[in-house]
């Protein structure tokens, strides 16, 4: 009896942290539609290298098949909230890959400027955090993958429209292209 109070106790305790956890981020730690991660992780290819970071992981469906997918490169996965992040680092423990880094960081706080692409599923609020930030760090042939909510006042290389309800689209965006779009836009409002 006392092990099912326990348990009853852990697992109150984790539903209240990441309850807790979603109003601090903004979002809850949830996981992209089967549609949507297949063809992110189709889009990249195979022969990726260089550092690829995750933006807020969730639960790890996007990062751990992407980084089997691209064995060269080093997928960085972030996430914040204590409960998915434990989770992340001990499914990383038990069944690798070992190119996969998981941070239990706020990514707003760390320069990306390694970042051959970011992948990500935010909420617009954070993506418009994003953009000024990517525009500061990222190289110019860095791209960005986005589920569901576009970086305001981008231009994306490709809109991909998914018949899901919950993630009806994936933008694509280059950031050479990005940045000529977004240096055009700044000098058209100084005129």
């Amino acid at each position: 009896m006392f092990l099912d109070y326990l348990v009853l106790v852990l697992v109150l305790c984790g539903i209240f942290i990441c309850f807790i956890y979603s109003f601090i981020t903004g979002i809850s730690p949830v996981s992209s539609t089967i549609k949507s991660r297949r063809k992110i992780i189709h889009a990249i290819s195979p022969e990726q290298e260089g550092v690829i970071y995750e933006l807020g992981a969730g639960w790890g469906a996007v990062a751990f098949p992407l980084a089997r997918r691209c064995p060269e490169a080093t997928v960085v996965a972030y996430e914040l909230s204590p409960i998915p992040w434990l989770f992340l680092k001990v499914r990383a423990f038990l069944f690798g890959p070992s190119n996969l880094r998981i941070l239990r960081r706020n990514f707003l706080n760390d320069n990306l400027a390694k970042a051959a692409l970011v992948v990500c599923y935010l909420y617009p609020g954070a993506m418009k955090k994003l953009s000024s930030k990517f525009m500061s760090e990222l190289k110019p042939s860095a791209k960005v993958i986005s589920n569901t909510f576009e970086i305001p006042a981008w231009n994306p290389t490709l809109v991909q429209i998914l018949e899901d309800v919950m993630c009806p689209q994936i933008f694509y965006y280059k950031m050479d292209s990005a940045v000529q779009v977004s240096t055009s836009l700044s000098i058209s409002c100084q005129q």
